[in-house]
């Protein structure tokens, strides 16, 4: 996780943050029923987190998108460990 001092790699970072954020919204909607799908879409929120968290360390114009990306994905996280939780308490007797 290197910080970029703004090159003409920043803003590449940047908008792929916001889609990672969007992408782990959207996997919400399309993951399969159960507890293998709750999994996954608990994996996607993660890794886009992770990923929207280093793009919004590096500098450059766009460094909003990747913290609204960000934003987007700590929400799918909270939400989907939420559900995956739930899941998990009505599968285990």
């Amino acid at each position: 996780m290197s910080d970029d001092p703004g090159g003409a790699r920043g803003p590449a970072w940047h908008v792929g943050a916001l889609a990672a954020g969007i992408v782990a919204i959207a996997t919400s909607v399309w993951a399969p029923q159960g507890l293998i799908g709750d999994l996954l879409v608990l994996v996607v929120a993660v890794c886009a987190l992770l990923f929207s968290l280093d793009a919004s360390r590096r500098r450059g114009p766009l460094r909003g998108a990747a913290i609204a990306g960000a934003l987007l994905a700590g929400l799918a996280m909270i939400v989907a460990a939420a559900v995956f939780l739930v899941a998990l308490a009505k599968a285990l007797p």
